[in-house]
């Protein structure tokens, strides 16, 4: 399974190119992992997050005055991490938005669905560059997790005590980095420190050279870093929201600078949202809908929360209440076959004869995986899968023809891959076409 940092807008304009990627992503074997919008952030978390996937898919829309800052960062981190990035640009956005050197494709809001082989064709290219085993990462010790104080120069030993008892009542084995002159020991590699932390708190100011070699080290590496200015009158880059910048403490209140840095940790701490079906995309969709506060663009301290809560929600398979999480297999297709007769069962374009005889085709389908189930589940929950993308464009008040077309020519090729020991998933796949053509 190949991980993919998803960054895309959250405004209701975007939500149906939004759609249209994380579909596509899905059909390619790329499971889209993203942040559900939230009023806290911190650079230390998209850093962390990237760190742990294999690569990068942004969607840069056009806004006005300009696209997305969060998302132009985002895209600078991927490149600060030399990460496998493709970046789908708007066509009317100006050339030299994001670094030519990055793999990008122009997109046209209009016309986006005409464009998928050409997408689909860029996402291909990714999937190249990360292998089709990327490694897992690279683990030098299997001591406890320890977070690296750099800048213990600029506070006062008993400053820097609370701030390692913070650290302790967080579950982290503090370090402090050196206060040297000398930026190049080679008698005691500096760097030792930062492959063994897997977070970093810095002061920005006034620190000795080796603390600033470090932070410049762990900026480098993509190592996460919650930093810290004791300068109130910091000036922030006005081409960078501030969310990702310093935070503003005062020594004065070292009580206040360690639930500061509390938060922040909690923040960097957040886990991330994995859509690994096409049933998660769409009720991820619907979520961000509903908790949105669609006039102001702004979301609810619990959004979050209440978004994660409805996308990860588990799927209740009987009367019997059996739950149903993290099983592949036959009983991960049931599921999803299950799913895809009730997507069709509630769409409002498709009358009720339309409706048993698409349910009379999907029970054929599933019989007919029966013999791949055990032997070809990848290949298997592939064509239960791309059945359930037919349903749902099927479903909509108005589906798209063209689309649907494309997802039938992809329920097609995904029959091929069972059909030296299922055969029957070829036919149904053919009825199945020739059903959607006549509706």
């Amino acid at each position: 399974m190949h991980m993919i940092y998803y960054s895309h807008s959250y405004r209701p304009a975007d939500k149906d190119i939004n759609e249209f990627f994380q579909e596509l992503m899905l059909s390619e074997g790329l499971t889209p992992s993203l942040d559900p919008p939230s009023d806290r952030l911190n650079s230390a978390k998209p850093e962390r997050h990237l760190r742990s996937t294999d690569g990068m898919i942004a969607v840069l829309t056009y806004r006005d005055p300009e696209p997305s800052r969060y998302i132009l960062y985002e895209i600078a981190l991927c490149m600060r991490a030399q990460k496998p990035v493709l970046v789908f640009v708007e066509d009317v956005l100006p050339n030299n938005i994001v670094s030519e050197f990055l793999l990008q494709r122009r997109f046209s809001r209009g016309h986006y669905l005409r464009e998928v082989r050409n997408h689909r064709h860029a996402l291909k290219i990714l999937k190249t560059y990360i292998g089709a085993e990327p490694p897992p990462t690279y683990e030098p010790t299997s001591e406890q997790r320890s977070c690296l104080i750099i800048g213990a120069s600029s506070i006062s030993d008993s400053q820097c005590d609370e701030i390692k008892q913070t650290l302790i009542s967080l579950s982290y084995n503090p370090r402090v980095s050196p206060i040297s002159n000398d930026c190049l020991s080679y008698a005691q590699p500096y760097e030792s420190l930062i492959a063994q932390s897997i977070l970093c708190v810095a002061f920005a100011e006034n620190v000795a050279p080796s603390e600033f070699y470090l932070i410049g080290a762990a900026r480098a590496t993509l190592t996460p870093t919650i930093m810290l200015s004791q300068n109130p009158k910091y000036v922030f880059d006005s081409k960078v929201p501030n969310e990702y910048q310093p935070r503003i403490v005062s020594t004065n209140d070292i009580g206040m600078l360690c639930e500061t840095l509390n938060n922040e940790i909690n923040v960097f701490q957040e886990d991330y949202l994995e859509l690994k079906e096409q049933d998660e995309v769409i009720r991820y969709r619907t979520a961000l809908i509903r908790e949105g506060r669609i006039s102001s663009g702004m979301y609810p301290a619990h959004a979050r929360d209440t978004i994660i809560n409805i996308v990860t929600e588990e799927l209740d398979m009987s009367k019997d209440k059996i739950q149903v999480s993290g099983i592949v297999g036959p009983v991960n297709i049931q599921s999803k076959l299950d799913h895809v007769n009730q997507i069709v069962h509630h769409a409002p374009a498709i009358n009720d004869d339309k409706k048993q005889e698409f349910a009379h085709l999907i029970d054929m389908l599933r019989e007919a995986l029966q013999a791949a189930s055990g032997k070809r589940p990848d290949d298997t929950e592939r064509v239960a899968q791309t059945a359930e993308l037919v349903a749902t464009e099927m479903a909509r008040p108005k589906p798209n023809r063209q689309f649907l077309n494309v997802t039938i020519d992809g329920l097609k090729e995904a029959a091929k891959a069972v059909e030296d020991i299922a055969p029957g998933v070829i036919k149904v796949a053919a009825m199945v076409a020739s059903f959607v053509a006549g509706l």
